[in-house]
């Protein structure tokens, strides 16, 4: 790895980043909790699971952080740039993506798995403007 592509990995937990990239996990994070106690028994009908779970454990940040660097360094390539999750997040808001950054990140996570959720069902951003990488989460 190059002194300039570990300079970039860095950077993504920096600043505004890490508001977006602490949200990577939380929905996948919470799906594969609520699964879980769904199979023992306990219902989560009408609620919130990402309210309902407990933060993501170093598993599921571990998992967040990975999928904010190849965010990043897939977009990078794609642009010929660098370019920040931040970056991202203003491209979204700028074709009128009405949520917080670290809902951003959750958008992020929840594509990333293919659960079918999207940032770009919010905005005028083509689905494919910002690369997300295919990945799975397991519990």
């Amino acid at each position: 790895m190059s002194a300039g592509a570990r300079g970039r990995r860095h950077h993504v937990v920096a600043g505004r980043d890490h508001e977006i990239s602490a949200g990577i996990p939380s929905g996948v994070w919470a799906d594969a909790w609520a699964t879980r106690q769904e199979e023992k028994g306990r219902s989560f009908s009408g609620q919130d699971i990402v309210a309902a779970a407990p933060k993501p454990p170093p598993r599921a940040r571990a998992w967040g952080k990975k999928i904010a660097g190849e965010i990043v360094r897939l977009n990078s390539e794609r642009h010929g740039r660098p370019v920040s999750l931040e970056d991202l997040y203003q491209a979204a808001v700028e074709a009128g993506y009405p949520h917080s950054r670290e809902h951003f990140g959750y958008h992020l996570g929840m594509q990333a798995v293919g659960h079918g959720v999207s940032f770009s069902d919010d905005c005028n951003l083509r689905h494919d403007a910002i690369i997300v990488p295919q990945d799975e989460f397991y519990y």
